[in-house]
């Protein structure tokens, strides 16, 4: 039991500090609009994911085995899905929604346009 813990101790720690840059990314590419919840759970989420390949491969190197392994990379993804889950909950309704004359490229546009 203590090489799963001890698994787990090192996954999570490597998937919170790798989890930093992977977030900063994904908010560079697309802001979040939710506030500092919708952070919190998008982090949690992140981390969450981050943290499965370091969990898996200390428990391999552990000598935990499949057995261990498996289960905690499962837990970790359920976890994942949860933060990222509620991350959509709260971002879903802060996001700006379209104009009417945003709507997209149409036929008229492409007339206008000479293209």
């Amino acid at each position: 039991m203590d090489n799963v813990i001890l698994a787990l101790l090192i996954g999570l720690g490597l998937g919170l500090v790798f989890a930093i840059p992977v977030a900063r990314r994904s908010i560079r590419k697309e802001p979040i609009y939710g506030g500092a919840l919708a952070h919190v759970f998008h982090y949690v989420g992140t981390a969450a994911f981050v943290s499965v390949l370091p969990t898996v491969l200390a428990s391999l190197i552990l000598r935990g085995g499949f057995s261990v392994a498996f289960p905690l990379a499962i837990g970790l993804l359920v976890v994942c899905f949860a933060g990222l889950f509620l991350f959509a909950v709260i971002e879903r309704p802060a996001r700006p929604q379209l104009n009417a004359e945003d709507s997209g490229w149409t036929k008229e546009d492409a007339q206008k346009s000479g293209l």
